[in-house]
């Protein structure tokens, strides 16, 4: 059981989503992969006519990568896209319980597993860093099959029932939630040679690192560089996209290593992994959903920003920036 369902009731929300969850999860598991995701297509058509917010949301994050106003047209085509295969993403996740190992070999191809083993060789685990572009939760089933398992970062304290419903579904193809907050258990996996996923792309937060990401200054997490340099471990940006054909890629970038906690350590390290996820973005926004800001809407976080990116690229101590 979940710390969360350790400490206090269920709420009825807690309750009907799970509910929900699951009939959601027999119907799309009972029927053919192929039409589920061709409603699915659907479905995604639909949530981009009526969510304005939303839509409008991707727009803005798209323009980036694409270099183009949010109002393009060529934008609009890509938000919708992202929309489509957001939908896509969700009745493939709750397919992932059902699925057999013959299921994944066809589904998940790794092209280079060379680049994570030379990763590993230092003795010490990988930490995975990645993007929501494609498909990442199902990398963890394609690692499986060469041997290893990985270790993901989710939020336990809301949902517990389907937060347990979730993660032992996970763990039948060697994928293993850690809760949010449980600190140790990233560093006792990592010591112990494992593989740890955590997402990059969480949006701008004063005091994180500030980066460039596709020519625009945001801030990435400091978690993924913080815990390299204490544990020793690499940080190799990956990525899982969606083929035309419906199945996965999994793909390597080169490694990065960040060696102390230093300021201008923590930032060149972070900018680096930045330069490599921001290309994977570039490469097909369609296939990126991020339904929150990535980049600062206000113009007091732009300058702040801004002025701290430009603290950093100094050596400055970026965290101290007013």
């Amino acid at each position: 059981m979940s710390p969360a369902a350790a400490r206090r009731p269920e709420r009825l929300r807690e309750r009907l989503a799970y509910v929900a969850y699951r009939a959601g999860e027999a119907i799309v598991t009972a029927l053919p992969r192929r039409l589920v995701l061709v409603a699915a297509t659907a479905a995604g058509n639909a949530a981009f006519d009526v969510a304005r917010g939303k839509r409008e949301l991707i727009r803005r994050n798209l323009a980036r990568p694409l270099g183009l106003p949010p109002a393009d047209e060529r934008v609009g085509a890509a938000a919708r896209r992202a929309f489509r295969n957001y939908a896509r993403y969700l009745v493939d996740i709750m397919r992932i319980g059902s699925l057999s190992e013959r299921d994944v070999e066809r589904m998940v191809r790794i092209e280079n597993i060379e680049t994570l083993t030379s990763a590993r060789e230092g003795g010490r685990g990988v930490i995975l860093c990645t993007v929501h572009v494609g498909g990442m939760d199902l990398i963890g089933p394609g690692l499986k099959r060469q041997g290893q398992s990985l270790h993901a970062v989710a939020d336990d304290t809301t949902y517990p029932r389907l937060y347990d419903h979730l993660a032992a579904q996970r763990r039948r193809h060697g994928v293993f939630l850690i809760g949010w907050r449980e600190l140790r258990r990233l560093f006792r996996a990592l010591r112990a040679g494992e593989n740890l996923v955590l997402f990059c792309d969480g949006g701008f937060r004063r005091g994180d690192v500030p980066v460039e990401l596709c020519g625009e200054v945001t801030t990435f997490p400091a978690g993924p560089a913080v815990l390299a340099a204490r544990s020793g471990a690499p940080m190799l940006p990956v990525a899982c996209t969606r083929a035309a054909d419906d199945t996965f890629v999994a793909r390597g970038l080169p490694t990065v290593r960040c060696e102390s906690e230093e300021p201008a350590e923590l930032y060149r390290a972070t900018q680096e992994v930045a330069d490599a996820l921001g290309a994977v973005i570039a490469r097909d926004p369609g296939q990126w959903y991020m339904f929150r800001p990535v980049w600062p809407e206000e113009e007091g976080d732009r300058r702040w920003a801004r002025a701290a990116l430009d603290a950093a690229r100094r050596g400055k101590d970026w965290r101290r920036w007013a």
